[in-house]
């Protein structure tokens, strides 16, 4: 009985955390550092339902983006005019900087490349873990 009254806990927390307005002041903040041709770092952790701040740089000389479609259509977004018309990247010139506020809503591992710049190892990955 025991593991089903934690997985309707988490199903409730769920619930309260997708109707309550994210507190982005207190979101995490994690910075991604775009180059040629490589992300800093490559390797992202998020938590399900936890408000973060993703900082996005372009240190480099050439535009490069974010792309993570199958990752932005799970997480709800505070400020989606970040992302192009198609909501699957966010779109850099040399020298630009942009936020991504967001809440992943669900677990998992997803792909994020630089769409331009992907073959010559512009990747990385995106790890949701589940809520506590």
């Amino acid at each position: 009985m025991a593991p089903m009254m934690a997985s309707m806990a988490t199903a409730l927390v769920l619930v309260l955390a997708a109707t309550t307005p994210p507190d982005w002041s207190g979101a995490q903040t994690i910075t991604v550092v775009a180059t040629e041709y490589r992300f800093a770092p490559s390797r992202l952790t998020l938590r399900v339902g936890v408000p973060s701040r993703l900082h996005l740089e372009n240190r480099g000389k050439e535009l490069h983006e974010f792309t993570a479609p199958a990752f932005l259509k799970t997480v709800e977004l505070g400020n989606p005019d970040a992302l192009n018309a198609d909501r699957t990247e966010v779109i850099l010139q040399p020298g630009e900087q942009k936020d991504l506020y967001l809440v992943p809503r669900q677990a998992g591992r997803y792909p994020f490349t630089c769409a331009d710049h992907d073959w010559a190892g512009m990747t990385g990955e995106i790890i949701v873990e589940s809520a506590p």
